[in-house]
């Protein structure tokens, strides 16, 4: 059976999720100024919601302009270059230059059609903020609950660092699971069989049919 990037993998899960945040926002009485984006993680997470929140309701926009909007919240509060690394594991340090920079390219792509076919996919769930958690010498939990119309509850939890003196998001724990990890090991399973060019082809395979599904 041919290798694939599975649609249940970490950032599938976490687009949806963050879809979910974005699309609710937090409470509005504490919108975070770009100078909280820097402060505390709660106000970061939930700047960051204030700020995407409207990429989604803006029913009036092209799927083209929310898709730009969006690529530049991914670029800023997102640790793209870091997660991306990790994803690859040990296979990072076997890439090239040139591999590199396809994968990194490739994956940010990917991320933003994966998530990109989620917009008007709310569907009654609310989100809270309950604390945060710190994490080693450098990183926090921003400890949320979504909660589905049928009174369902997930426990989320986004991992939080400071990076080059502002905050980013670097990994989604969903009740106790990190997404992080269950996306290396899958990509981990394809490079091990079809080495980085064979996950370099899958991931513009995607891409292609994604633009495809989007174009028909």
């Amino acid at each position: 059976m041919r290798p694939s990037v599975s649609k249940r993998s970490f950032f599938s899960y976490i687009l949806s999720l963050f879809a979910t945040v974005i699309i609710l926002g937090l409470p509005a009485q504490s919108v975070a100024s770009a100078e909280d984006q820097t402060g505390q993680p709660a106000l970061f997470i939930q700047g960051l919601a204030d700020e995407a929140i409207s990429v989604l309701r803006d029913q009036g926009g092209s799927l083209d302009e929310r898709e730009k909007k969006f690529r530049a919240v991914l670029r800023d509060d997102f640790a793209m270059e870091k997660i991306g690394r990790f994803a690859a594991g040990k296979f990072w340090r076997e890439m090239s230059d040139e591999q590199k920079t396809q994968y990194q390219t490739l994956f940010e792509e990917w991320i933003l059609k994966t998530y990109s076919i989620r917009f008007g996919g709310y569907a009654g769930e609310t989100v809270n903020v309950q604390k945060t958690i710190k994490a080693g010498q450098s990183d926090v939990f921003v400890r949320t609950q979504i909660t589905n119309s049928n009174g369902r509850a997930l426990k989320v939890d986004w991992r939080v660092r400071r990076i080059d003196d502002r905050l980013k998001i670097i990994d989604v724990v969903v009740e106790g699971v990190s997404m992080l990890v269950t996306q290396k090991a899958e990509f981990n399973a394809v490079l091990r069989q079809r080495g980085v060019d064979g996950l370099i082809d899958i991931l513009r395979s995607q891409l292609d049919r994604m633009s495809a599904a989007k174009a028909s």
